[in-house]
């Protein structure tokens, strides 16, 4: 018997690792829950990923061409840009060389667009209308058409039956009669980029409050804005009004405000519609759109 106890107590030993093992094993796993839980799955196992939702895609900024009838070293026309430009808008400047008041809508033959040290700037010798064909051409040549035509803003007022032989009037009419929404604007009394910055200011949020469908308004629409040379005390709005393009002659046409100011002249900011598409039928009016809008 002594004989065989080497061999029991190798047996014994490796029982006893064998034990030991399967303790340590046991040991490392949890105890069983007590209530219901799901199976695991291979599904479970997995990092969760979520795909986000696409982002809408921003529409571009406005394109504005930008001119005016007193040249494109102006005050006004400086004033509108600079607020424009601060307001988002893509602005593109194509005006006259030097002052062109009182041209009307009268054209020539001098549309060549010339650059200047300002590469968002282009001038022409001719008028203003002669501005707003070159700018025309060379921004839908180069794929990128306006939303939206700007005239001024004017040094002095352009209201009543004068409109007619406004450069700044024409301009605007010009663009209108090639299908574009345009807006005139003359600031009362200005005489340098100073007294128009609150005119500027006006315009960024009249544009504001029509830039969301694109037109922004009707074409063949022109807005006529006039406004104080300091804030304005409240806006009128005149009659609507036609003015027709006969070669490069404006003529009003109904309308029944005469030479009213809209009290202008007492500080009040005036804007007046005018259908100049030449067109059957009257463009959208777009009044109750600027309801709330303030001067």
């Amino acid at each position: 018997m002594s004989g065989s106890r080497p061999a029991t107590r190798v047996v014994l030993a490796a029982a006893a690792v064998v034990v030991g093992v399967l303790t340590g094993c046991a040991s490392t796993v949890p105890p069983a829950a007590t209530g219901s839980v799901a199976p695991l799955t291979r599904a479970t196992t997995t990092t969760a990923t979520t795909t986000p939702a696409a982002r809408p895609r921003a529409a571009p900024p406005l394109r504005v061409l930008l001119t005016d009838d007193d040249g494109y070293r102006a005050g006004g026309i400086r004033a509108v840009r600079a607020a424009l430009a601060r307001a988002g808008y893509d602005v593109t400047v194509v005006a006259p060389d030097g002052n062109r008041s009182g041209a009307g809508a009268q054209t020539s033959d001098e549309q060549d667009p010339q650059d200047t040290d300002d590469p968002g700037v282009r001038t022409v010798k001719g008028t203003p209308a002669d501005a707003v064909i070159a700018g025309l051409a060379a921004m839908r040549a180069a794929g990128r058409p306006p939303d939206l035509v700007v005239s001024g803003t004017n040094l002095g007022r352009n209201t009543g039956s004068g409109i007619t032989e406004s450069g700044t009037v024409g301009a605007a009419v010009t663009a209108a009669h090639d299908g574009l929404p345009a807006i005139a604007v003359s600031t009362d009394k200005a005489e340098d980029e100073a007294d128009c910055a609150t005119t500027a200011a006006f315009v960024a949020r009249l544009v504001g409050a029509l830039a969301a469908p694109r037109p922004p308004f009707a074409p063949g629409l022109v807005l006529n804005v006039n406004h104080p040379v300091k804030k304005a005390s409240g806006l009128t709005w005149l009659p609507p009004e036609q003015i027709s393009l006969d070669g490069d002659q404006m003529e009003l046409e109904g309308g029944d405000d005469g030479d009213d100011d809209g009290g202008l002249g007492r500080g009040r900011a005036t804007i007046a519609e005018l259908d100049a598409d030449g067109q059957d039928g009257t463009p959208a009016s777009v009044r109750d759109r600027l309801a709330g809008l303030s001067p």
